[in-house]
């Protein structure tokens, strides 16, 4: 059943957001013809940022010019990521589908970020590729978890555009010479600069968590059985040395399905969102892989992909049920 009396809720307390929002976004969004709908703002945002990770993946060795190129997709999807929310809000066309089509496209766009900025810093993806992509996964589910409970959605005053933020400047820097000598070359302690922005990180999730827990009071079953299920998986995949575009996709799908079963909660009646069940499957593979050998990936592939195949029919499902919101252009 859809929600009837739709209504966006949302305490947004981001340091950033007033001042971009006054002096970049608002005045950009006035050259936005008021005809286009908001939807269609989402999907720019979107095409460019996939689109970027497609080229990535075919390019070996980044240089100056990849630089550029990530650094003008960012920008691109930060912009057109406010635009949707301010277009909707001038015509009048907010929805629970336009909210689930921007909000649940970000999922994705985060991690698709977070593998650029690797891929430019020139960071393996290993072990802290996975642990910074699954970090950002766990501020995602608790953000989303926390709404479909409390019925508001909550952003605190350091969230993702202070960080998307600070992945500019940092690219910015590696343009330059003694930018990319301190990123890629320069040590605290003979350990690497990256290492501390995974601390950041790290604790940024932690206050994130800390705070749905204390506004909500009390720590969701579902979001522990999340949590400690995904850090197994991410642990797993170091350890048995998965191919990094097939961790990356396994551990995303799983959050995904999560944060899609909160979305759906809150946005269309669903059922109380409970993490992925089949994942159990995947470590009985993991555990008779002792007994019987054979490779180990082909069973986190086939995961990652039947979790997506699920996860691209129930967002079918979703449009189709709210498929009136869809507006193909907005009339004054």
């Amino acid at each position: 059943m859809v929600l009837s009396n739709y209504q966006y809720r949302c305490v947004d307390e981001s340091i950033l957001l007033p001042f971009l929002k006054k002096y970049v976004f608002t005045v950009l969004h006035r050259y936005i013809p008021y005809g286009v709908p908001a939807n269609y703002l989402t999907l720019v945002s979107i095409i460019v940022i996939w689109s970027c990770f497609l080229y990535f993946i075919g390019v070996k060795n980044t240089d100056d010019t990849d630089t550029i190129i990530v650094i003008f997709a960012i920008t691109i999807y930060v912009i057109f990521d406010h635009f949707d929310g301010l277009q909707a809000k001038q015509t009048g066309t907010g929805s629970a589908l336009g909210e689930i089509l921007d909000h649940y496209s970000d999922v994705f766009n985060g991690s698709i970020i977070l593998y650029l900025f690797f891929r430019i810093l020139q960071i393996e993806l290993g072990g802290i590729f996975y642990l910074v992509i699954w970090t950002n996964l766990v501020a995602f589910s608790v953000t989303y978890l926390e709404q479909s409970i409390r019925r508001e959605l909550y952003f605190g005053k350091i969230g993702s555009l202070e960080g998307l933020f600070l992945v500019l400047i940092i690219l910015g820097s590696l343009i330059s010479s003694q930018g990319k000598y301190f990123w890629l070359k320069k040590t605290f302690f003979d350990v690497p600069l990256y290492v501390f922005l995974v601390i950041v990180l790290i604790f940024g999730v932690v206050f994130t968590v800390a705070g749905s827990i204390r506004r909500l009071q009390h720590i969701p079953i579902s979001f522990i059985q999340y949590f400690i299920t995904g850090s197994l998986v991410c642990f797993i995949c170091f350890n048995y040395q998965i191919s990094w575009y097939i961790s990356f996709l396994v551990i995303n799908v799983y959050s995904a399905d999560f944060i899609l079963k909160s979305m759906k909660f809150h946005l269309i009646d669903a059922k109380i969102p409970k993490p992925d069940l089949i994942i159990y499957l995947l470590f009985i593979f993991i555990i008779f892989q002792h007994f019987f050998k054979y490779n180990i990936q082909m069973g986190f592939l086939a995961y990652g992909f039947l979790i997506s195949i699920i996860l691209i029919c129930e967002i079918i499902k979703i449009f189709f049920k709210l498929r009136t919101y869809w507006v193909w252009w907005n009339v004054h």
